[in-house]
């Protein structure tokens, strides 16, 4: 299966699993159907142009109603500061490696994950990134990023490296 498969296949698993969570979790009758406000978009990453973020890092992403979905592509040694956010944050390493550290039983603590291997962040929990090697990271976050809305980059993004 080649990555643009991966990513279609990753990305309707989880979108499907986020949907579904948030309407099993409705417990009161709503007045609006659970159906989408938006239209049906269709997106081709190959088709997307990257935005640098710094040097080392570029990025890819779209966004539904919902969720979010990104591309990160890390050289070796690239860095995402500390940071968190109020969303979920799902992340698929497609291809390489990176070292992360986060806050796992209320101390923090350092994972490697490799290609194939996944991630899950609650919400507001820190988490930090080094990429060991060259690197294509997919995260989806849930609910969309408000802070990547705007045109700036958000603080901690603006001091990777």
């Amino acid at each position: 299966m080649n990555n643009i498969s991966k990513i279609k296949a990753f990305g309707f698993l989880l979108f499907g699993a986020s949907f579904f969570t948030v309407c099993s979790a409705q417990t009161a009758p709503q007045k609006e159907a659970l159906v989408s406000k938006s239209e049906v978009q269709h997106f081709n990453f190959e088709n997307m142009k990257s935005e640098t973020i710094s040097d080392g890092i570029t990025r890819k992403w779209f966004h539904g109603d919902k969720g979010q979905m990104t591309i990160f592509n890390l050289e070796k040694d690239s860095h995402i500061p500390w940071h968190q956010h109020p969303n979920e944050q799902i992340t698929y390493i497609m291809s390489g490696k990176v070292k992360i550290k986060t806050i796992i039983n209320g101390k923090e603590e350092f994972v490697i994950v490799s290609a194939g291997e996944v991630i899950v962040f609650p919400e507001n929990v820190p988490h930090e990134f080094w990429a060991l090697e060259k690197t294509v990271d997919l995260d989806v976050h849930v609910p969309v990023r408000q802070d990547w809305l705007s045109k700036e980059l958000p603080d901690y993004l603006s001091k990777s490296k």
